[in-house]
């Protein structure tokens, strides 16, 4: 997210590329056999339109959510605390 410049983005509360962020976040909270349906549903379709929110995008689908991944989501998603 910063090396694309969107960390200033981020804290802007009224944007709605901050509010598409910080939802970003909120994926971890899911249950894995959700994530790729939510995220295709809800930030594919709701997407800003910015050029490095979809490389943000696109980012997180090939490193977290894309079933070859680096991080499987049982690795990162649903907070068990």
């Amino acid at each position: 997210m910063q090396s694309l410049g969107l960390r200033k983005q981020h804290g802007k509360k009224e944007s709605k590329l901050s509010q598409f962020l910080k939802k970003i976040f909120g994926l971890s909270l899911i249950l894995p056999a959700e994530v790729c349906e939510f995220f295709a549903l809800e930030f594919s379709t709701n997407l800003p339109n910015d050029k490095r929110v979809e490389q943000f995008r696109d980012n997180l689908l090939e490193n977290y959510i894309d079933a070859d991944s680096n991080f499987p989501l049982p690795l990162w998603s649903e907070c068990t605390v």
